[in-house]
């Protein structure tokens, strides 16, 4: 975090002051950061007051989707959204390890990447900071998995992920140009370190650039906005931070007392998804950086990765931003959001004025507001109109595959090989796929196709193996935390999956899913296992830190200590590192 620079940092740090009763609900750290807690003060048995400590519950990180699972299924709640604090009984029936700490006065807890964890308050006072740090392996467990969830249930975005990756990049090639460091043992090992994160940060920045590039199959995009990178702008849906591109609408601007415009602006991601604000279509598009500037960042770091790799065989993988982006496997999240605006339509209504209760008539009926065209009910049966605009509205629609309604053309996934389209809508609750994921495949094969459809017709079929889902989804209403201007339109996420689900009544906790992710948590362990072991096979120094007893002695030997952290009076050369 100490790469951004200094006004976009954070200022501040957690202080939990709690006693008897008080308790943090089940969570996991945001945006997968490493977690640290320290106890600072607390009660003592002593006169009227009881003694203070915290009762921690611990989970694995590699167990945290089992986790999941047993408290969607069993409990019936989400620990996304922090609201439930389970009983000891219920821990002690989880089908998964539970670690459980008392903290006093002084213990430092570390909390692991996106591990769930719970704490219970007990005495009559404690007192604890918190605060959290930023890894590689953070980074790329917040891209790959954790940021996803939080867009989900509309969770702040506390730390700038996407920011930190680009900001890091420009201080870790300084470093690579500069000889930091005096004593010639640490030299290489210390620059090899580097050079390692560095060029996983930059795979890193090249999935965030290519995910932010136009499709070359469209015209070239005219009048798009510029707002210089730092004026913190976030999504008005999920409420992530937003590093460079995303949509904005020009006629839902709210007004403050003061005369401060609040705009609408919603990310890619949300926008591929089915959020916006009720106009649908017609968004503009801003960006935050000039796109030559990342475009000549990406070359310069490319190149400073293979002028120092020499002839390693990573090099291939470190092609030119064209070329990369042409071996993309998939469509940019960008391509994506060209497409839906040129197939959903625009509205017209004036929609500045909305209240929480004309949302909420919106989320239920997505197609009222066109009032030129003729409605299709949600049950999707034809309003008596006359022949004609019947006869057009019908060649609007299609038949989804699964449930049977007819949907607008534009709410419907078409397969590559067949005829057949599905909603996204059955497509989240039953096959476990988001729109976007559907959106960015450039050959998308229906579940059909791929002889795992679920549907009633195709479960007669002895071809079709049915799709088992991957976990329980409860829903997420997310109108009481979204902006009130917002509407879904491809998908109604708080609907739960649980009538696609197949349990054992008698036995819920031995159900398939719970299974098969504990088999993953399994062989996710023991391969970690195996290469750790293999790494300490020929490490003289760390194969003797894992045979040896007493790890006090290390501090006597000064040679296992990084230059950095041996000599807290650094001299002026490193004086930008903090």
């Amino acid at each position: 975090m100490s790469s951004l620079p200094p006004d976009m940092r954070a200022q501040n740090l957690m202080c939990y002051i709690g006693h008897e009763g008080t308790y943090t609900a089940i969570h996991q750290e945001m945006c997968a950061t490493l977690g640290h807690n320290i106890m600072v003060e607390a009660s003592k048995d002593e006169g009227n007051e009881q003694e203070g400590s915290s009762i921690w519950f611990m989970t694995e990180t590699k167990e945290r989707e089992v986790v999941s699972e047993y408290f969607l299924s069993i409990l019936g709640h989400d620990i996304g959204v922090e609201k439930h604090f389970a009983q000891v009984n219920a821990w002690k029936k989880a089908p998964f390890n539970v670690w459980i700490v008392e903290q006093r006065v002084g213990d430092l807890i570390l909390i692991p990447p996106l591990a769930p964890h719970q704490v219970w308050n007990r005495g009559t006072r404690t007192m604890k900071v918190a605060w959290n740090r930023t890894t590689i392996d953070t980074l790329e467990l917040a891209l790959h998995e954790a940021l996803s969830r939080c867009r989900m249930v509309c969770r702040d975005e506390q730390y700038k992920c996407k920011a930190i990756i680009y900001y890091t990049l420009v201080k870790y090639h300084d470093f690579l140009l500069r000889d930091l460091l005096s004593e010639s043992m640490w030299q290489n090992k210390r620059t090899n370190q580097f050079l390692d994160e560095f060029q996983r940060l930059f795979y890193l920045y090249q999935e965030i650039i290519i995910s932010e590039m136009f499709s070359p199959n469209y015209p070239q995009e005219e009048n798009v906005e510029m707002i210089p990178f730092g004026y913190n702008i976030t999504c008005s849906y999920c409420r992530c931070d937003i590093f460079n591109r995303f949509l904005t609408c020009k006629r839902c601007i709210v007004y403050g007392p003061n005369g401060m415009e609040d705009t609408y602006d919603i990310c890619m991601d949300c926008y591929a998804m089915g959020r916006s604000c009720a106009c649908i279509s017609n968004l503009k598009w801003v960006e935050q950086w000039e796109w030559k500037i990342l475009e000549e960042n990406y070359e310069l770091w490319r190149t400073s990765i293979i002028r120092c790799n020499g002839d390693s065989d990573d090099i291939i993988s470190l092609q030119p931003l064209p070329n990369a982006f042409l071996n993309y496997k998939k469509k940019s999240i960008a391509e994506v959001c060209q497409e839906q605006l040129r197939i959903r339509p625009s509205t017209h209504e004036n929609i500045t004025n909305m209240s929480p209760n004309h949302y909420e008539s919106e989320t239920e009926s997505d197609d009222k507001s066109w009032k030129n065209v003729p409605y299709v009910k949600e049950e999707f049966q034809i309003v008596n109109l006359g022949k004609k605009r019947r006869r057009s509205t019908i060649e609007k629609t299609h038949r989804c595959h699964v449930c049977l309604y007819h949907h607008w053309s534009w709410k419907l996934a078409y397969c590559s090989t067949c005829t057949l389209a599905y909603c996204y809508g059955v497509l989240w609750r039953a096959f476990d796929l988001m729109p976007q994921t559907v959106m960015e495949n450039k050959k998308w094969q229906c579940p059909r196709c791929l002889k795992i459809c679920c549907c009633g017709k195709c479960r007669k079929c002895r071809t079709q193996k049915p799709y088992q889902q991957k976990g329980t989804q409860l829903g997420h209403d997310t109108r009481k935390v979204a902006d009130h201007r917002s509407v879904e339109i491809l998908v109604d996420f708080s609907k739960p999956n649980m009538s696609w689900l197949r349990n054992d009544p008698h036995n819920p906790q031995d159900s398939i899913r719970i299974k098969r992710l504990k088999e993953k948590a399994e062989s996710t362990k023991s391969q970690e296992n195996f290469a750790l072991d293999n790494y300490l096979v020929g490490h003289s120094g760390l194969e003797s830190l894992k045979n040896m007893d007493d790890f006090s002695s290390l501090t006597a030997n000064m040679n296992y200590i990084d230059p950095f952290l041996r000599d807290l009076t650094a001299p002026e050369s490193i004086g930008s590192v903090k």
